[in-house]
């Protein structure tokens, strides 16, 4: 692989489906974490050093996303009982670096609304099951 120059934090976008149908998720920031939980198979053969297993316990990507609300579909969505788990199909798009796709969750979202400023929102997103890394060609 190539080496980036760098990537631009604007060009990072994340959408509800894929690229080509799908649509953005419009925020200014996000942070994504991708967790692989380890297993201590530490004993007293071990002489003091911790063990871990070379398999995870459990695989997850967490990211959290905020913005200005420019979307009234996403806040509606929030506010849907019907709609409260919100898990479905999304696509987290890195130049440079790939594509992952899954069923992820809004487990939380915060609206915030200052007086006389842009309304915005703050959100914790969370993958559900098996999701597809494919590298940038």
């Amino acid at each position: 692989m190539a080496a980036l120059d760098g990537i631009k934090g604007s060009d990072v976008r994340f959408y509800k489906g894929d690229i080509a149908t799908g649509t953005a998720i419009v925020c200014r920031t996000k942070s994504l974490t991708i967790g692989n939980e380890s297993i201590d198979v530490t004993s007293d053969n071990d002489d003091g050093f911790r063990t871990l297993l070379a398999k995870s316990a459990q695989k997850q990507i967490d990211m959290t996303v905020e913005g200005v609300i420019r979307q009234d579909d996403f806040l509606a969505d929030v506010l849907d009982p019907s709609s409260a788990s919100l898990l479905e199909a999304y696509t987290i798009n890195i130049p440079g670096i790939g594509e992952i796709t899954g069923d992820f969750r809004f487990s939380s979202v915060e609206v915030g609304a200052p007086y006389n400023e842009a309304a915005t929102f703050s959100s914790t997103v969370e993958s559900s099951g098996p999701w597809v890394f494919t590298p940038a060609s």
